[in-house]
């Protein structure tokens, strides 16, 4: 049960702390206009440049914007514990350290699909784009599988908060890659073979193959390795932001530096 309470409430609490919420209208410019803009840039150049179709940007940019909420929601999570000097309080309860930062993820991961979901629909809407219903539920699964799997990557960059003041540049430079080589604008066919593989082995590149291949009409049996090589992502990311804290926390534990800026 304390395991339960400390993943829910802490996790709950952590996110409310992270937005700092003092209207909901923050929401809109931060978390809805600017994914959307850009959603709607990136189909008019496909369109001027005759790579792609607009599903195929549609889909593309509204992971893009699930994936920098999971890396600047998780990074941040960890990094204002430190700013706030609340982190060294943190890790000497004797609290589960999965619980922690798992509770942590969860309400980072919603919030990623929701703001995927609003991207993807109103996207839609004005470009007048049309999708089978019936692929909807196999999109949702395939767009849970990378919220996870860009949580897991925010939570290795919140780690770097040990050392650093800001991990702002890591989040902002990890999603322009991210915005590059998964294959969200750019077709992973017409990039170097050495950033093909590379792609395999980071977050959106699988979810974004199945999800194309649902909205091409695909059944959703057949796109379970893709969406299955997604959370083994997540989950390899996850375990290595987990050890990096582990190691942090020890090395900041004999140095004394949780509150040094």
């Amino acid at each position: 049960m304390n395991w339960l309470r400390l993943f829910f409430a802490g996790g709950l609490t952590s996110y409310r702390a992270l937005f700092a919420w003092i209207s909901p209208y923050v929401f809109i410019p931060m978390l809805v206009a600017y994914p959307l803009f850009q959603t709607i840039f990136y189909i008019y150049l496909g369109r001027a440049a005759g790579v792609e179709n607009d599903t195929f940007f549609l889909i593309g940019n509204s992971f893009i914007a699930a994936a920098i909420t999971g890396l600047f929601g998780m990074g941040q999570a960890i990094a204002g514990e430190r700013r706030f000097m609340t982190l060294p309080v943190l890790l000497a309860s004797p609290a589960s350290r999965l619980a922690l930062f798992l509770g942590r993820a969860v309400p980072t991961i919603l919030n990623g699909f929701l703001v995927a979901t609003i991207t993807f629909v109103f996207g839609a809407l004005m470009l007048d784009i049309t999708i089978d219903r019936y692929a909807l539920g196999g999109l949702a699964v395939a767009l849970l599988a990378c919220c996870f799997a860009c949580a897991a990557l925010g939570l290795c960059i919140g780690s770097l908060s040990f050392r650093t003041r800001s991990i702002s540049v890591f989040a902002d430079t990890i999603g322009a890659v991210l915005l590059v080589i998964t294959g969200a604008n750019i077709p992973l066919d017409r990039l170097p073979g050495a950033v093909q593989t590379f792609a395999d082995y980071i977050p959106l590149t699988h979810g974004l193959e199945a999800a194309r291949a649902l909205a091409d009409g695909d059944p959703l049996s057949s796109t379970l390795d893709a969406i299955g090589a997604e959370m083994l992502v997540g989950i390899v990311y996850f375990a290595i932001g987990l050890a990096m804290l582990r190691y942090f926390e020890s090395d900041g534990r004999r140095a004394g530096s949780f509150d040094r800026f």
